[in-house]
């Protein structure tokens, strides 16, 4: 579930949004780095923006956050408030997951923790707070970046 949640700021999630039918991780990550390159354009990200992202790192810029929030919007797990969609996150794990019962609890676990977190206003900035909750709860189930699903 880290994959899905933390690092890439659910870059997984969202990808598989993008996957019609079975998931195809791969297929996945390459329509959300398409997706990511739009942001980076859209928001002035630098090149290490996207590394920091690809690298599972905090955003070191406010360009950094700001691509991180754009592909949270493209996929919707994001509103045009700021505020994290968990019922959208929930469907886009369910396809990553395949609906496998033990990945979906811990998934469900995760997002429920952090879908009413209070974040900034910013929605850059709170992108990130997401980040930051996501990682936390995983890593307080035990689960780190390098976890499969």
């Amino acid at each position: 579930m880290a994959n899905i949640l933390i690092g890439l700021t659910v870059v997984c999630i969202v990808g598989a949004g993008l996957v019609q039918g079975e998931f195809d991780k791969k297929d996945a990550i390459a329509k959300v780095m398409s997706k990511a390159e739009e942001c980076k354009t859209e928001v002035g990200a630098a090149d290490v923006d996207m590394e920091d992202m690809l690298e599972r790192k905090p955003a070191s810029t406010m360009e950094g956050m700001c691509l991180r929030s754009c592909l949270m919007k493209k996929f919707e797990v994001m509103d045009a408030s700021g505020k994290f969609v968990s019922e959208v996150a929930l469907q886009h794990a369910e396809k990553v997951t395949s609906g496998a019962e033990d990945k979906m609890k811990l998934a469900s676990e995760i997002i429920n923790a952090c879908a009413n977190i209070e974040v900034s206003s910013n929605h850059c900035q709170a992108a990130e707070d997401y980040g930051k909750c996501f990682k936390q709860e995983a890593n307080a189930r035990g689960i780190d970046e390098n976890y499969q699903f």
